[in-house]
């Protein structure tokens, strides 16, 4: 497995057709998505990316200056998210020598850590295969807090970026134990969206069965562009990140298809499902926030601002960050229109000169990398220089940079990759994570959980 890994490596940066589907290559360009020799794309569901949610009209984590406190609500008063023990004081002092101290190991195949809202002890590690464990002082439990994997989408060769994609705990996880997933059903051969809850007998384990399922997508996919990302924003409704379904260059436009779900950041009211928010995306499907994402891997909200963070995976040239305020949703973000600031598709409407379409804020090309990972703006307290700093990587070539961005503007950018010596320590960097007190994690696929400290 681990040489594998490495094999990748060494090979994406030509996106080489050849690489075993658990090697989980992360190349931008697509192959075909099931049989035969298989195709760049069809990698990690971090190379195929999710993406991002909406956020809501409030800001969370008690606004600039302060610390703790749930915020302000959202769309007139709901709950805000910035609960736990979050800083959003200005940066201060410089940047120390920074490590990858290494929380737990042992995982298959990890995508995702998270912790619950209100304990940053308790963290949670999403395994791809379906399972999700919980780990308190560095020691995973002995037995999963939830195994899903009989009904969750098994990886095949070329189809890997399937599986248990993503998690999010509702607001007040501590009092309702409810609990939202992401993932690929194995029997309904579809992207689901569900809703789990804590045992009443056991904190420590999960019920294995869904309390309730939203929707299943089974129509236009294929086994990458899945997406996965999920998270409340500070509107108090939950975020989805939908790929474009697979397929090199979205051959049925499905990202400006407002009809469908794919290619989206969708946006629920769990507590009022079907019945869509106010200020969803009118017309078309009612759970569209935001459209025209390729594969919108990883999104999040700072929680001192309310801003959503988006990293959408590109094609076959350009990898791309978006920011949206807060309560600014019903955007086009011009896929496959547009890979980037590049028009990918001439002649297709809306057009590549179209003032419907919003550009990234960054982006970059494969010469640098082949596959965004969306990360986090750090608000902890171990760090204080890197306050208000937006931390990103790259699937293919793990590096770990960052970029500062105020009032529309990115303001200062940065490159962490040394420091960390994230190329020498991480095989396949899959993702980033974030605790209730805002530090920031990283995620190795190869089965290795890190967390950012000073050295």
């Amino acid at each position: 497995m681990l040489n594998r890994i490495i094999q990748k490596r060494f090979l994406c940066s030509t996106c080489a057709p050849f690489l075993l589907a658990s090697a989980l290559t992360a190349c931008g360009d697509d192959g075909p998505a099931s049989g035969g020799a298989g195709g760049g794309d069809g990698g990690a569901p971090s190379s195929s990316n999710t993406g991002g949610a909406g956020a809501g009209s409030g800001t969370a984590g008690g606004g600039a200056s302060s610390t703790g406190g749930n915020g302000t609500g959202g769309d007139g008063g709901d709950p805000g998210t910035g609960g736990g023990a979050v800083v959003c004081d200005e940066p201060g002092g410089p940047i120390p020598p920074l490590r990858l101290a290494e929380v737990a190991g042992g995982f298959e195949y990890p995508l995702f850590v998270t912790s619950e809202p209100a304990d940053a002890s308790r963290l949670y590690v999403v395994e791809q295969p379906g399972r999700i464990h919980l780990v308190e002082g560095g020691v995973a439990a002995p037995e999963p807090f939830l195994d899903i994997s009989s009904f969750v989408q098994q990886i095949e060769y070329n189809q890997d970026e399937r599986g248990l994609l993503g998690l999010a705990f509702h607001p007040d996880y501590a009092q309702n134990g409810r609990f939202f997933l992401y993932y690929v059903d194995s029997q309904a051969d579809g992207l689901r969206l569900a809703e789990f809850s804590r045992s009443a007998s056991d904190p420590n384990v999960a019920e294995p069965v869904p309390a309730r399922v939203f929707f299943t997508i089974t129509d236009g996919i294929q086994g990458n562009h899945n997406g996965g990302m999920l998270a409340f924003g500070p509107d108090g409704y939950l975020y989805i990140g939908v790929g474009d379904g697979g397929g090199s260059g979205d051959p049925d436009n499905h990202g400006q298809n407002t009809d469908i779900k794919l290619a989206k950041i969708l946006r629920v009211d769990v507590d009022a499902y079907p019945t869509p928010p106010p200020g969803n995306l009118p017309g078309g499907d009612p759970d569209i926030w935001d459209y025209g994402l390729r594969n919108p891997w990883r999104f999040s909200f700072d929680t001192c601002t309310g801003d959503l963070y988006i990293g959408d995976v590109g094609q076959s040239m350009i990898e791309e960050i978006d920011v949206e305020p807060p309560g600014q949703g019903n955007r086009n973000y011009g896929w496959s229109v547009m890979e980037g600031t590049s028009c990918f598709k001439p002649g297709q409407a809306p057009g590549c000169d179209a003032d419907s379409i919003t550009l990234p804020v960054h982006e970059y090309d494969h010469n640098q990398g082949c596959s965004i990972n969306g990360g986090y703006v750090y608000r902890g307290s171990a760090i204080p220089a890197l306050r208000g700093t937006y931390l990103y990587s790259d699937f293919c070539s793990n590096r770990i940079e960052t970029l500062t961005w105020d009032a529309g503007v990115v303001t200062a950018q940065g490159d962490l990759t040394a420091d960390l010596e994230s190329t020498d320590v991480l095989l396949a960097h899959s993702s980033f994570g974030e605790d209730a007190n805002g530090e920031l994690y990283v995620v190795d696929y190869g089965g290795t959980v890190y967390r950012i400290e000073p050295e």
